[in-house]
């Protein structure tokens, strides 16, 4: 009954986090008023690929769509394919020769932190736009964006909200698409209102490539590479703009074998840059007390997964060893009964709360409504699903034994754009 007290209180800290956050959410800090520069600065469009060629050409066209001077714009594709997306490139490079360059390498060394350094090598723009190959970012993107950066010179970032384009037949990817939806309109925007840790999540953003080069660029000694520069960013005084309004559509992952190899890989990162930055946080004199406590909750916050499994297995011989009705009414005359009932109670209320403003900010009208609680459903069952996963991948995230990057597989133009993706 200790050890279920214990548990219950670790849990507790991440729900008060969660409910911390979707407080924060609310105040819906708002994008700073900002005018077009007087001249468009060069920019470098960043593709990393590997054997994406169902998808590849969703970001080329897009890229090329830019309502932006193609004099003042490259795109840059760095490609480690092992299959024939490397012909597809090429043709790409023929027929957009002087805006579209596409650099092969043999081995993938550094993964996809090793082709953005790659890219970021070769690249001729002040600014950097980085896009997934599954990736659609709206042609009005760079206007929307670069005017962040060149307003203020203390910004390293300019991200939109990453969004799925749907598919109807995958419950995983319907489930999925709301995760995406809480991270985009709860944890993203809470980060900018309050100033807390960023996370530059991987795609669809704008960066400053001098605040990349001024931390050393991109690093691979975890699975996590966007996460990683985006601590090393606030580390050095760097600071980012969130703008929700801006919607970068991409792939949701169909199936549940290829959700867990993604979160896998997700889980071991953020481990990673717990163990790589830990001491750092909490001794940097850029970020205020509570500011430190809250990341190195956040970056703890896949270790929920390991104590989540330890409390199932409590709970199984909590139904074992105790009789029926003490379980039924003896245990509330315990002194622990008052510590688990109210920590519990901070467990089931943070998610619903999180997951209730998402929905009401996703989905406008009734209908859509309830079918975003349906998704809410499979989101539980897939929650279930891959949290032992997830707590395996933590313990090797930790002992420095997750190694290589798993790249979550596209299908294609099988999706179809998302009706909550325009924010």
């Amino acid at each position: 009954m200790i050890l279920s007290a214990v548990i219950s209180i670790l849990l507790s800290v991440y729900a008060v986090h969660l409910w911390a956050l979707t407080l924060l959410a609310i105040r819906r800090k708002r994008p700073p008023a900002v005018t077009q520069p007087s001249s468009w600065p060069f920019v470098s469009v960043h593709v990393p690929v590997f054997n994406e060629g169902a998808v590849v050409s969703r970001v080329l066209d897009s890229a090329l769509a830019f309502n932006y001077p193609h004099d003042r714009l490259e795109v840059i594709v760095v490609d480690d394919s092992t299959d024939n997306t490397t012909t597809l490139l090429r043709s790409y490079e023929r027929r957009y020769r002087g805006i579209v360059r596409i650099i092969h390498r043999d081995r993938r060394m550094g993964f996809k932190a090793g082709a953005l350094q790659r890219a970021l090598i070769e690249s001729k723009g002040e600014f950097v736009a980085l896009f997934d190959a599954d990736q659609t970012p709206p042609s009005s993107f760079l206007q929307r964006m670069i005017p962040y950066l060149t307003s203020d010179n203390r910004i390293a970032f300019a991200q939109g909200r990453a969004t799925y384009l749907s598919d109807g037949n995958s419950w995983v990817a319907r489930a999925l698409s709301l995760g995406m939806d809480c991270y985009g309109f709860v944890d993203q925007q809470a980060r900018y209102s309050a100033d807390l840790l960023a996370h530059f999540s991987g795609g669809g953003g704008l960066f400053r490539k001098e605040a990349i080069i001024g931390v050393g660029g991109w690093e691979s000694e975890t699975l996590a590479e966007d996460l990683d520069l985006s601590i090393r960013l606030r580390l050095a005084g760097w600071r980012h703009v969130y703008d929700e309004s801006v919607p970068c559509q991409g792939e949701a992952p169909t199936s549940l074998p290829v959700l867990r190899q993604q979160q896998s890989r997700w889980a071991s990162g953020f481990a990673g840059c717990l163990k790589k930055y830990a001491r750092r946080l909490v001794t940097t004199a850029q970020m205020s007390r509570m500011q430190k406590v809250e990341a190195i909750v956040y970056l703890t916050g896949y270790v929920a997964s390991p104590i989540i499994a330890v409390g199932v297995l409590l709970a199984i011989v909590y139904c074992l060893l105790f009789p029926a009705w003490f379980i039924m009414n003896g245990f509330r005359l315990n002194v622990f009964a008052a510590i688990t009932v109210l920590a519990s109670a901070l467990i089931y209320t943070a998610p619903l709360a999180m997951f209730t403003l998402t929905v009401f900010r996703s989905a406008k009208g009734w209908s859509c409504r309830v079918k975003r609680v349906i998704d809410l459903a499979y989101l539980g069952v897939l929650s279930v699903g891959i949290f032992l996963t997830s707590a395996r991948a933590v313990l090797s995230g930790l002992l420095n034994k997750a190694t290589y990057f798993y790249r979550t597989p596209k299908r294609g133009n099988s999706a179809q754009p998302s009706m909550n993706s325009g924010g």
